[in-house]
């Protein structure tokens, strides 16, 4: 698998090299601009790339766009030093494979970039804290309501288990129903919701405050994420 990474900061770069290489992808390549980037593009066939972003960035769709014009089958996967939601939601917007934070581990970076040569999406589980956060358990109703009088009480519980990363299994075991009613209300919510993908859905859920506070006390949010350090979305999904 053909790797890319693309950063201004040469150290950050070259370490990002260095790592990618010992987890065993053969080619790895670097560019620290989008120019040197279209040049190594034509000498190595890249298929994921590794954009180093800061937070006070260029447009991102300008960028996504320049590189779809050259490489445009790539999987690019943004690269941030904070989970800033309205970054991570442009960037998925533009087309972006992932949106992972520089703090990750580098079994969570391996099994991430495994996922997103599959086809599936991933983003950091800090989103899941943020969450958990958002609203007291006896205002999820009220918030609920006010922001999409349209969606069910059954639609809002899958809502909120999407939100935290849950598989289609998974929610279907929790609400006792099958895996393919889980689909159907999944397609009323990317309807209701305006979302083209469970990605966009879940950062729908977080902006609009529709999820209920998680039990401090409770192991279930550290046993969700006990294996990776990413919440995914099937490329199955947006088919369904």
């Amino acid at each position: 698998m053909g790797v890319a990474v693309l950063a201004r900061n040469s150290l950050f770069r070259a370490g990002l090299v260095s790592l990618l290489t010992a987890l065993g992808f053969e080619r790895v390549a670097e560019a620290s601009s989008l120019q040197e980037l279209k040049r190594v593009a034509t000498e190595d066939r890249v298929e994921i790339l590794l954009f180093h972003l800061p937070y006070e960035a260029e447009s991102v769709s300008d960028s996504m766009n320049e590189i779809r014009s050259w490489l445009p089958e790539v999987k690019v996967v943004f690269l941030s030093d904070k989970l800033h939601v309205d970054l991570m939601s442009e960037c998925f917007a533009a087309g972006a494979s992932g949106y992972l934070l520089e703090n990750l581990s580098r079994d969570a970076l391996q099994k991430s970039l495994t996922l997103i040569s599959t086809g599936e999406k991933v983003f950091p589980s800090e989103l899941a804290s943020i969450i958990a956060d958002l609203a007291p358990q006896q205002q999820w109703a009220t918030h609920a309501e006010s922001h999409n009088p349209d969606l069910s009480d059954r639609e809002l519980e899958i809502l909120r288990s999407l939100a935290s990363g849950d598989a289609n299994k998974v929610i279907a075991a929790q609400l006792d129903i099958a895996e393919s009613t889980v689909k159907v209300h999944l397609k009323h919510i990317l309807r209701k919701t305006h979302s083209f993908n469970r990605t966009q859905a879940a950062l729908w859920a977080v902006r609009h405050g529709i999820v209920a506070r998680a039990d401090k006390n409770s192991d279930a949010h550290d046993d969700l994420f006990s294996d990776c350090d990413t919440v995914t979305e099937t490329a199955e999904s947006k088919n369904d």
